[in-house]
């Protein structure tokens, strides 16, 4: 009666052990969210010049991968981000200068932070003037 018992013990014990191992296996995985996509940035310059730019990231968002790339910089507000520089070009507000967000050629209708990185999808930012 004793060795069953110690061998019930022992088996849950055992059970118990290859659980938290299971748990804290799991912890470090990203369930997919941390996949790396590939982002295209296409930054058009007050003289209609363009620069391309291809980044792998995990991020989920456009506006996080852009300052993680130190290719945007700007202010947060109550919108989130404000781009007031890309590609080390910074606005001038006096001139009503601003960077317009576009997604696959049609201007974005979500900031740069709530914008989704989805594989395929070519972004823009084109340097615009006048409100």
């Amino acid at each position: 009666m004793q060795n069953r018992t110690i061998c019930t013990r022992a088996a849950a014990l055992l059970l118990a052990l290859l659980m938290t191992v299971t748990v804290f296996a799991g912890c470090g995985q990203s369930g997919g969210s941390g996949d790396k996509k590939t982002v295209s940035v296409t930054v058009t310059h007050k003289d209609g010049s363009t620069k391309d730019f291809t980044y792998e990231t995990t991020e989920e968002m456009l506006g996080p991968a852009l300052v993680s790339e130190k290719l945007i910089e700007g202010e947060e507000g109550q919108y989130g981000l404000f781009v007031k520089t890309v590609d080390g070009y910074t606005v001038d507000e006096s001139n009503q200068e601003w960077w317009c967000l576009t997604v696959d050629g049609e201007t974005a209708m979500t900031g740069i932070d709530s914008t989704p990185i989805e594989e395929g999808k070519k972004y823009g930012l084109v340097l615009t003037v006048g409100y």
